[in-house]
């Protein structure tokens, strides 16, 4: 058993096993009260992972803070039931909760090296979308869907795949590795297409592929961190969700210029399949729930090897019995209907949705800006060009750092002395919300000036949009707990919808509304009134968001 410690419950073992390639025994584990040991109350998804509201991406499990006393009594009519399969003891090497920091820091580097090669798949297209036009003779918008319909992916792909990832007999790490294989298998096809439907139709699929781990990467984290520390490690996790993109258009430009542009899929292809080896061999199953249970059909758990070992069917985990008192299918109509209630009937809802959404869309514009002045203008080349996006990743940095000063200063005394409410963190909201509207109407403006202007416009730029999400998601996870997920799930709608459509009509914007030595100041200035007027909602939130939650028929 030892022999196999690193290596169980991966990808790789876990096919293995099922094909009786290797045989792992979860009698053996057990102590002389083997199975007595495992008859206690099952803490597989609540306390866990009630910090998950934190990341806007991840889907939250807060609703099961509001639901604990129920499960409480639950557990306590099943406590001595004898198949009910829990962990050995509280100090269970299996439960990711007690895993060795080097492995929480592994498994973390893990989830952020999915996010990035995955995430970054979006923009690496960018510098390689003059040539594809040239080759296909096809216009600025139809080359640009190869971009908006990947971000559309990513937005609608956790709608699916983000509840399957919950489901005890599945988990996350089957859902992150399948998905992540057909990912790599697509980018071959778009390397050696031939058409530009055909292409255009692969990015928005490779999109779907992309978006378990920026959907479900937090909700990892939060399964292996301990909770006091989990916001920072989710913050940390977003930057680097922030620094791929940025990233990959130099990674792009780099092929093109060396090769041609079928190369940047035939590096993300490389890049892909490297991450895939990596995960199938060290990367363990992280959900608590999943491992004390059993894969579908072809993956093995804890209590599927018991019943195997033992040949008594009456072995089960507690998750196990929720899953199947659910449809799978209902639960998602159910999660997508109650985010348009949601949205029409809660006007705190509403507000962040479009002021996400907003920044969502502003960033992925800068991909129709930055060629106007960076090539326009100074003249860039290729490269030159991409890496003006570096100041995006100094401002992650600054803007990281603002949020972690906040949550030990502010945040994180309120905590200890019961004064915290959701609009505690309004005032982190107040303060760099003006950062937005300040880097676009300084992008637009004095882009021609000197090129570091527009770079510094990228650092105050992520000082405000990353602060706004860190808060956006937070407070309403805090303020809508027993409807995180379609809350989240509305706002995922919202920001797909804005980023897909904003690069498309990007550069006609800038070109109509040029003028004499500011080719993109009316046009950025559209953008800048509409976040100059979203200032007012962390305001009016901080003054009136009680009396609207005590109002809300959403909130018990």
């Amino acid at each position: 058993m030892s022999s196999y410690a690193t290596f169980k419950n991966t990808f790789l073992f876990d096919v293995l096993e099922r094909l009786n390639v290797v045989t792992i025994s979860e009698l053996d584990a057990m102590n002389n009260s083997d199975l007595e040991s495992t008859i206690a109350n099952i803490t597989t998804d609540s306390d866990i992972e009630s910090s998950i509201d934190s990341f806007p991406d991840s889907q939250s499990t807060a609703e099961s803070i509001a639901k604990k006393d129920d499960a409480n009594e639950q557990d306590k009519e099943i406590s001595r039931d004898p198949y009910l399969v829990d962990w050995n003891g509280p100090n269970d090497p299996e439960n990711p909760q007690n895993w060795n920091n080097s492995r929480k820091y592994f498994t973390m580097f893990q989830i952020m090296l999915l996010t990035a090669v995955t995430y970054m798949g979006a923009s690496i297209y960018t510098p390689g979308e003059e040539e594809i036009r040239e080759e296909f003779g096809v216009g600025h918008v139809v080359a640009t869907l190869n971009l908006s319909l990947y971000v559309l992916g990513y937005g609608l792909g956790p709608l699916v795949l983000s509840p399957i990832t919950e489901i005890a007999k599945i988990g996350r790490q089957p859902v992150y590795i399948i998905t992540l294989f057909c990912f790599t298998i697509f980018q071959i096809g778009i390397a050696s297409v031939h058409s530009i439907g055909g292409m255009i139709v692969m990015r928005f699929i490779t999109g779907v592929l992309c978006s378990p781990a920026l959907a479900t990467g937090g909700a990892t984290i939060v399964d292996v961190m301990k909770m006091e520390i989990v916001p920072v490690f989710l913050g940390f996790w977003s930057v680097g969700a922030i620094v791929a993109p940025i990233v990959a258009p130099l990674l792009g430009a780099a092929m093109v210029v060396a090769k041609n542009w079928r190369w940047i899929f035939w590096l993300q292809t490389f890049m892909s399949a490297a991450t895939f080896a990596i995960l199938a061999l060290f990367f363990k199953e992280t959900s608590a729930s999943s491992i004390l249970s059993r894969r579908a059909s072809i993956l093995s758990r804890r209590a599927s090897r018991l019943r195997k070992e033992t040949g008594d069917d009456r072995y089960y985990t507690k998750q196990e019995r929720i899953d199947a008192e659910n449809d799978f299918w209902k639960m998602i109509g159910n999660t997508l209907s109650t985010s348009v209630q949601i949205i029409v009937r809660e006007p705190i809802v509403l507000a962040f949705d479009l002021y996400c959404a907003l920044a969502y869309g502003s960033f992925y514009l800068f991909f129709e800006s930055f060629p106007i002045v960076f090539v326009g203008i100074y003249n860039f080349t290729l490269i030159e060009s991409t890496l003006a996006f570096m100041g995006f990743a100094v401002g992650g940095a600054i803007a990281f750092a603002i949020f972690l000063a906040y949550l030990v200063k502010v945040l994180a005394p309120k905590f200890q002395n019961g004064t915290f409410v959701p609009e505690s963190y309004m005032p982190l909201l107040m303060g760099v919300c003006w950062f937005f509207p300040l880097a676009i109407f300084l992008f637009g403006w004095a882009a021609s000036t000197h090129w570091i202007v527009p770079i510094i416009a990228e650092i105050f730029f992520v000082i405000g949009g990353f602060n706004l999400f860190q808060v956006s998601f937070s407070y309403l996870a805090f303020a809508f707990p027993m409807h995180t997920a379609p809350v989240f799930a509305g706002n995922t709608l919202f920001r797909a919808g804005f980023a897909c459509a904003m690069p498309l009509f990007g550069q006609i914007m800038y070109t109509n509304l040029a003028i004499d030595g500011y080719p993109v100041g009316w046009g950025s200035s559209i953008v800048g009134f509409l976040t100059l007027a979203m200032c007012v909602i962390p305001f009016a939130l901080y003054k009136y968001g009680a009396s609207l939650r005590e109002r809300s028929k959403f909130i018990q």
